[in-house]
């Protein structure tokens, strides 16, 4: 990485950890197999409890060649955290797989947005 953005790329690399550790605890929780997980609210409440750590702390890796991957871990984390809420309330009222797995889903997939970023930041490696 230039040395220009050593220090950038490292907090984002810790940020996309604790985002990628919640968004896996919240999927673990899914009833799945045959072992019963820990229940889909417990996973919910992790998942926003770090990504509102992280929002906090977003900016610490705000810088010009990845300002618009910036932006989009931004507004993932918003919407993630938007969609918490109702998947928390489908959660206490169903134990049906396909409506939990659409739910959970709506908190996960704007995390994608981190893999994204991290794509772009990898392109950025001096070689």
């Amino acid at each position: 990485m230039p040395e220009p953005l050593v220090v950038p790329w490292e907090r984002f690399q810790g940020q996309a950890e604790r985002v990628e550790r919640a968004r896996q605890a919240l999927l673990g929780c899914l009833p799945v197999g045959r072992v019963d997980p820990a229940p889909v609210p417990v996973g919910l409440d992790l998942l926003h409890d770090e990504l509102r750590v992280v929002r906090a702390e977003l900016g610490a890796w705000r810088v010009e060649p990845v300002d618009a991957r910036w932006e989009a871990c931004r507004d993932g984390i918003d919407e993630a955290l938007a969609a918490v809420p109702e998947a928390r309330r489908i959660a206490a009222s169903t134990t049906e797989l396909e409506e939990l797995l659409d739910a959970v889903g709506q908190c996960v997939a704007p995390l994608d947005a981190w893999r994204d970023a991290e794509r772009s930041w990898l392109r950025l490696r001096v070689r």
